[in-house]
């Protein structure tokens, strides 16, 4: 509202006066209530921003740590394969050793050719020993006998020979005389 248009309709000055004061009263309690509403908007607008900011920087470590996830999953799948293969490795050599030591009761002429005959995926590691071990060797006692050494009753009480028995120069007591041995060769 202006003036010349409340003069128009007919309006005194002190009427007009009123008319202003009443209108500027609401419209300042508008204004008001204007720059609270756009104060407030803007407080929200700026924390849409920080929050945006924020969001956006969580984006990026989001992305950069599905990266170290991605990371660590292959890093764990790698470990647990490296862990069973130690494991298969350490089983394997752990069979290997207690197949060797019960070979050694065996006697073998040659270990290792009889470790290469048995069939050693047949064989397992179990408390109470190896299975399959003992049939094997069995088998191979019988069909090549020559792997194994045969045991032989040894002499339990050795007896060390510092000198050779007996009297080795024939019972003749009277030293030898190298030119009458010569002499006696010719006569």
């Amino acid at each position: 509202m202006k003036r010349e248009e409340l003069k128009e309709l007919g309006l005194t000055d002190e009427q007009l006066e009123s008319v202003i004061a009443l209108h500027g009263k609401t419209t300042n309690d508008l204004k008001t209530q204007v720059n609270e509403l756009e104060g407030e908007r803007n407080r929200y607008k700026e924390q849409l921003d920080a929050n945006q900011a924020e969001l956006d920087t969580l984006k990026e470590k989001a992305e950069g740590n599905e990266e170290l996830t991605t990371q660590l999953a292959e890093l764990q799948t790698k470990y647990n394969e490296a862990e069973t293969e130690a494991e298969t490795k350490l089983a394997n050599q752990k069979k290997d050793f207690a197949i060797r030591l019960a070979l050694k009761e065996a006697n073998p002429a040659d270990e290792d050719i009889v470790l290469n005959l048995l069939n050693q995926e047949t064989i397992q590691v179990t408390d109470k020993g190896l299975l399959g071990l003992e049939e094997q060797l069995k088998t191979l006692q019988e069909e090549k006998a020559f792997l194994f050494q045969q045991n032989e009753p040894q002499n339990t009480d050795p007896k060390p020979q510092i000198f050779t028995p007996g009297n080795p120069n024939g019972g003749d007591d009277k030293p030898l005389d190298p030119f009458e041995a010569k002499l006696a060769k010719y006569n």
